[in-house]
């Protein structure tokens, strides 16, 4: 599941990429890290959500206005959900699929080498946690981790900047960062624990696009 889902955009969307212009396809890497929300209990709370760690990315793109382009991106995103209060932590293995659509508004017009940019968009996050969880868990007082696979919606946005020093080739450089709630069928929370606020992915990338 980690990369066929990429595979299968890809190929869906190449029949309609080989009859246009102006379109740009590549992958990207980096490390992020999260602003995690917290699970509370009337004594105390915990912070559930994910570690830093690094990401891979797929990127198909289409300038389709002189300063105005979409842009479909799939990231996997590695490391698995975790409980931590204080010393104590909780977690499991994992793994994170991201599929996004963005609205890509250009500074600089698409006949130019150098274009720096803002990103909007949305689409969903695929939370998987592989491990078969032990009896007992630690912190296990405010929520449960799970081996479960769980879809929730994302809220996109980012800013960055591609440089094409080639005719087909472009460097790019990304900060993205990715909204989303805490996947609730991985963290079982236990009665009368209650979740505050959401999933905060902050994510810098690097990468080669080819344009044609």
């Amino acid at each position: 599941m980690r990369f066929s889902i990429s595979l299968v955009i890809l190929l869906t969307a190449s029949p309609v990429a080989c009859q246009a212009q102006n379109w740009e396809v590549g992958g990207a890497g980096g490390y992020g890290w999260y602003i995690n929300p917290s699970i509370s209990l009337p004594a105390g709370s915990a912070q559930a959500g994910y570690p830093a760690k690094t990401a891979l990315s797929a990127i198909l793109g289409n300038n389709m206005y002189r300063y105005l382009g979409g842009e479909l991106r799939y990231v996997f995103r590695f490391g698995g959900p975790e409980l931590k209060l204080g010393n104590v932590q909780s977690n499991l293995n994992g793994y994170t699929n991201v599929i996004v659509y963005d609205f890509v508004i250009h500074m600089r017009p698409k006949d130019d080498r150098l274009r720096p940019y803002f990103a909007g968009g949305a689409g969903i996050k695929i939370f998987t946690g592989t491990d078969t969880p032990g009896l007992r868990q630690p912190l296990s007082e405010f929520a449960r981790l799970q081996e479960h696979t769980d879809v929730e919606p994302a809220i996109s946005a980012g800013a960055g900047v591609k440089y094409r020093f080639k005719r087909h080739a472009q460097f790019r450089v990304d900060f993205r960062t990715y909204f989303s709630p805490l996947p609730k069928s991985i963290f079982r929370k236990s009665p009368p624990a209650a979740i505050h606020g959401w999933i905060f992915d902050y994510l810098p990338m690097v990468g080669f696009d080819y344009v044609f």
